[in-house]
């Protein structure tokens, strides 16, 4: 009997360790730090997609740009090096697929309201489609927050405040145009080195939401922070095509429905913790400033707007801007 019993434990130890190799680990990458709102959204997308597909696909994290840069991590789902990338607006993602340049329109949203307005519905829907000429399929949105201005040197609360500022901005051309528009001087670098040149004086200033302003401990190398809202920046979790395509229809909707989750618990993240940053912000040195004056900024952003127009069209960028 003993003998018996020994053959059905080792056979269920076997079927349970052949159930264990049966389940494939597939890499997701991001820039931020771990415990950032791009690792919430790993988390939960990581969790339902178990639960969806009984457990044969899990998520394995690699943050901080441990893959790579952001503009790498793209190149590399595309190419299917990597299996998953979860890349903000903002960046490397506008040069990746031109059509969500649009996004990095400074002052196109009003609120978070609207963005999910514009995002969850038809123009979110048609800018997720426009990534299939990229070999990747874009499986759902999710949030980096609105992006405040912080600096070093002086208070933003008009145009005439951006003047001569050396402000680190994300890697985009319409980023840099806006900038230069206000009369900064925009630059690039990768956001793992940004901490240490707001530290040295490389850079005077830069933007970020306030999540990432506190999560990667800006607040510490900056004097003065604007609460701008100045530019919304979504994120986007992308899938290699070819292998998302050799999924069956339900496993696709798996996918589709995990990278959702995953990516509507990016935004409450990001919510809850710009209200929390805020008391970390107000409980530090840091000077904020609330009176940031939207109407003349946008005013003087007008050539800039007459530019961007020249790419996406005027209709469609007041579609977003105008949607109720």
């Amino acid at each position: 009997m003993r003998a018996f019993w020994g053959l059905v434990i080792g056979a269920a130890l076997l079927m349970a360790a052949g159930g264990a190799q049966a389940q494939e680990k597939l890499r997701i990458g991001h820039v931020l730090p771990k415990g950032s709102q791009f690792s919430e959204a790993v988390r939960v997308m990581s969790e339902e997609l178990q639960r969806r597909t009984n457990n044969k696909y899990v998520l394995e994290e690699h943050p901080a740009s441990e893959l790579g840069s952001g503009p790498a991590m793209l190149e590399a789902v595309k190419l299917g090096t990597i299996d998953l990338v979860l890349s903000s607006s903002g960046g490397a993602l506008a040069q990746f697929n031109p059509n969500v340049g649009i996004l990095d329109l400074m002052l196109l949203f009003r609120d978070e309201a609207h963005a999910d307005l514009v995002l969850d519905g038809p123009i979110g829907k048609s800018l997720l489609d426009s990534f299939k000429d990229t070999n990747t399929v874009a499986l759902a949105w999710a949030e980096n927050g609105f992006r405040q201005l912080t600096n070093s040197v002086r208070p933003i609360k008009t145009p005439a405040d951006m003047k001569g500022l050396k402000m680190r901005i994300a890697e985009s051309d319409l980023f840099k145009k806006a900038f230069q528009t206000l009369g900064a001087e925009p630059f690039s670098m990768p956001f793992a080195q940004l901490y240490p040149a707001l530290k040295s004086g490389q850079a005077e200033g830069q933007e970020n939401p306030v999540t990432t302003i506190v999560g990667s401990k800006l607040y510490e190398v900056q004097s003065n922070i604007t609460l701008s809202n100045h530019t919304y920046s979504p994120a986007v979790i992308l899938i290699n095509k070819e292998f998302f395509d050799d999924l069956s229809p339900e496993m696709k909707t798996a996918f589709v429905e995990a990278a959702r989750a995953g990516g509507k618990a990016s935004r409450e993240f990001v919510r809850n913790r710009d209200r929390e940053g805020m008391k970390v912000l107000k409980a530090s040195p840091i000077t904020i400033t609330t009176d940031f004056d939207r109407a003349a900024f946008e005013k003087a952003l007008e050539p800039f707007y007459q530019e961007a127009a020249k790419q996406f069209t005027m209709e469609k960028i007041m579609a977003i801007k105008n949607a109720k």
